[in-house]
């Protein structure tokens, strides 16, 4: 270590935790993948105002990343207004499973094209991602006069891939991904070389073929001091990598948790986590203690959906219910706290904040 290295002028010595990444045999992980949950109208309603909602609850069960396909085949009972009966068909579906949370999406499929059923899907499942074709340009008109984002199905082979790329730039749909998952549906046998490239492109988020897509979250480095104050403050520095080719559109939380034996304390942190795409994601935020008895903890931290499932880091930590171990800490009884505005004056990754300059005063 040079005398002029930065940890020579630490004004609290910190850890620096650098995880290694999984290898590629251990990081399986079929999250780029869906399934379709497809059920067709009469199956569903055999008799006016008769349902048979169960089946969906059940398939939802099993099936891995569902979407939602309600296929409009005539029931018997339907003699006219087929149009309208379907749109009041699916806003009974809606009613019965928008708050399920383990749907992943629902594609948009209709009778006649027309608009009452358009706002069906837009009015009955206002909690779910609609997906709508992308080659459809009258429905995604729609929807942008509604102000109802949605996310794009592309059903692509290796013949019609140009229709696929032109249908993207003529509604300016490159964006979409940011919001809104882009659902690829491969029509060929196999993924020929141009969908996976286009693929890639469009950031699809999930296939009907296993292709890698997806999101791949790893933690490249967490910086946090060596000792804290209880009832202290804990200033911590995330930098998350996201090397997939989309991000991750159900709300999480960044979560850490300090423990020792059988004393456990979870601390919530404000990180902006709605707004991770890919690439590098830094999140840095200094967060209040509680009461806590002096010792060694051990830190962890973890990714959390809004029902409490987990999500999986690219890296070799071990781990227990969504944490994953990143070092120890140390916890002492002081009568004050030096982290609690450590920042203003000092950053410990070598950038020393300086005062603005003045303006000059005038003559």
């Amino acid at each position: 270590m040079s005398r002029y290295s930065l940890e020579n002028y630490e004004r609290y010595k910190t850890v620096k935790i650098r995880p290694e990444p999984l290898s590629q045999k251990d990081d399986v992980s079929n999250r780029g993948l869906f399934d379709y949950v497809s059920f067709s109208w009469k199956e569903l309603e055999p008799a006016r105002g008769e349902y048979r909602l169960e089946a969906i609850q059940e398939a939802l069960g099993t099936a891995n990343n569902p979407i939602l396909v309600l296929t409009p085949d005539l029931p018997l009972w339907v003699k006219d207004e087929a149009g309208d009966c379907f749109a009041a068909f699916v806003r009974k579906v809606g009613s019965h499973i928008d708050s399920d949370r383990r749907l992943t999406a629902v594609a948009i499929s209709t009778l006649a094209g027309s608009k009452e059923e358009w706002n069906a899907y837009v009015d009955s499942f206002e909690t779910q991602t609609l997906l709508a074709d992308v080659q459809n340009d009258r429905l995604i008109q729609h929807l942008r006069e509604r102000s109802r984002g949605f996310g794009l199905l592309v059903k692509c082979s290796e013949e019609n891939w140009i229709e696929c790329c032109e249908a993207f730039a003529r509604n300016r749909l490159q964006k979409v991904w940011k919001s809104d998952p882009v659902v690829l549906h491969v029509t060929d046998a196999v993924c020929g070389p141009h969908c996976r490239r286009e693929a890639y492109r469009w950031h699809a988020a999930l296939s009907n073929v296993d292709m890698g897509l997806g999101y791949n979250l790893t933690l490249r480095r967490l910086t946090y001091p060596e000792t804290v104050s209880s009832r202290g403050s804990l200033p911590l520095r995330f930098w998350f990598v996201n090397t997939g080719i989309s991000r991750i559109y159900r709300k999480f939380q960044l979560w850490v948790q300090l423990k020792r034996g059988e004393i456990s304390y979870e601390l919530p942190l404000f990180a902006a986590t709605h707004s991770w795409l890919t690439g590098d994601l830094v999140h840095n935020e200094i967060i209040p203690l509680q009461d806590m008895p002096p010792g060694k903890y051990t830190l962890s931290l973890g990714l959390f959906f809004e029902d409490r499932s987990y999500i999986p880091l690219n890296i070799q930590n071990p781990h227990q219910d969504g944490y994953y171990e990143a070092g120890t800490i140390q916890v002492e009884i002081t009568d004050e706290d030096p982290l609690m505005n450590i920042w203003d004056s000092y950053d410990p990754e070598g950038y020393y904040p300086l005062e603005d300059p003045k303006l000059p005063e005038a003559e």
